[in-house]
């Protein structure tokens, strides 16, 4: 009996998804790594190594536990090498019989915090990210959060094409495994992506440490959850709020497609309570009119409750002003005439100009400090290797020296033969070497 499309997707939805932080690097133990090496090539340490070999062997131990006797892995893992190494110790727990391939995916990659890093710097960088919000923040010469969701999502694209057109070529009858290694944020945004979390809830996420994982797991009804395989005390642990928890937990028995109505981030988030049919909505809907009116009484309660307006315009020109358009039309000019909200504006501007200006001088010493670091560097090299070229210079003088007196010592030699050849000519001896050639 043939199967219809939707069973035959559900056969080869993966069994579970596992992200996966890489090991400790040389970068997590001393941040001035990042200034001389780039990011890319950050190593692990030996701990990291350690921790990756663990770490597989926590993995396979997982899978084999919670699997069918046949399972197979797929591997995605960044192009950073602190990514591929743990990928190579944690392969060490794995058969080739149970690998069924891996690929480099550049879009997992670690967010671009801008080339070289100074140390001094990023610390000023970062605690502005503080301020500004971990999301949003885009680092000079680098990417934000959000820039990092953008490819994230194009990565997950690709993944569920890969998976439902087989390009993993696997076999239906066994369970998949899909590991991925890659960073803390991306795998934090990969998460934020999958579960549909908002940028505020994305916020309160604590990182992976180093070669922790999250198993997404597949559900009876066929949904993904983080609570089939993870405790409650453990979600809380990486930040997760009660609501998520819910959710995590309605997802473990949900249906594919089941539409959560307990979820706060899925409508209640994002509007007043809603009515439930049309006529509670047309009770519950407030005009415009009445509170525009209240400021041309004289003897209304609204005009005690709100601050009056001290703007130039006049009760009959605001309400000649069409209904569609009147936030538009004083919106902009309402209160620019009010001393105490342009003192008030004027302060944050020029507070928000200091914080830059802070920000900036304090990226020029780093800057100038690290200048001065490599001058040092380079007058070292310059010294070093001038007084090499001396003692070249050294060395060729006292081989000339030697040359010249051994051309010396064999001029008088040759002069000295040539006497004792003279003598013993004299007294008759012939040079039978001559005579025979």
């Amino acid at each position: 009996m043939s199967r219809s499309p939707h069973d035959k997707q559900r056969t080869v939805l993966p069994k579970r998804i596992i992200v996966m932080r890489h090991g400790e690097s040389r970068g997590n133990l001393d941040s001035a790594a990042y200034s001389t090496i780039p990011d890319h090539q950050i190593p692990l340490t030996e701990a990291g190594l350690g921790q990756a070999r663990q770490a597989g062997a926590q993995l396979r131990s997982l899978i084999d536990g919670c699997s069918s006797p046949q399972w197979r892995a797929y591997f995605y893992v960044s192009p950073y090498a602190r990514a591929r190494s743990t990928l190579r110790e944690i392969g060490r727990a794995f058969s080739k019989r149970r690998v069924i391939g891996v690929r480099e995916e550049c879009r997992i990659r670690e967010q671009d915090f801008g080339n070289f890093q100074v140390k001094e710097r990023m610390k000023a960088i970062k605690q502005t990210r503080e301020r500004f919000g971990r999301f949003f923040y885009r680092f000079p010469e680098g990417e934000s959060a959000a820039d990092v969701f953008d490819r994230v999502c194009g990565f997950l694209e690709s993944l569920w094409r890969d998976i439902e057109m087989n390009r993993l070529h696997h076999d239906p009858s066994h369970d998949l495994n899909l590991i991925i290694v890659s960073h803390g944020l991306t795998l934090r945004v990969f998460l934020m992506k999958w579960f549909k979390w908002t940028t505020e809830q994305f916020e309160r996420l604590n990182n992976l440490g180093n070669c922790e994982f999250r198993v997404i797991e597949l559900g009876c009804g066929g949904e993904y959850s983080l609570a089939i395989h993870h405790t409650e005390e453990e979600m809380r642990e990486w930040g997760l709020d009660d609501d998520m928890i819910a959710d995590q937990k309605w997802r473990a028995h949900a249906k594919k497609g089941d539409w959560n109505d307990d979820c706060p981030w899925y409508l209640d988030a994002f509007f007043d309570p809603l009515g439930e049919s049309d006529e509670e909505e047309s009770n519950n809907r407030n005009p415009i009119g009445p509170p525009l009116y209240s400021r041309s009484k004289g003897n209304s309660t609204a005009q005690d409750s709100c601050p009056s307006c001290v703007c130039d315009c006049s009760p009959e020109d605001l309400f000649s002003v069409p209904l569609g358009i009147v936030n538009i039309s004083f919106g902009d000019d309402c209160g620019k005439n009010d001393p105490a909200m342009n003192e008030e504006m004027e302060k944050d501007l020029i507070a928000l100009l200091s914080e830059e200006l802070s920000l900036l001088n304090a990226v020029a010493n780093d800057t100038m400090e690290h200048t001065k670091a490599l001058i040092m560097d380079t007058r070292k090299a310059y010294s070093h290797y001038q007084k090499e070229a001396e003692k070249c210079s050294a060395g060729v003088e006292a081989c000339e020296e030697a040359r010249e007196r051994a051309e010396r010592e064999l001029a008088a030699e040759l002069k000295l033969s040539a006497l004792w050849e003279k003598r013993a000519r004299e007294y008759g001896w012939k040079d039978n070497r001559r005579a025979h050639s």
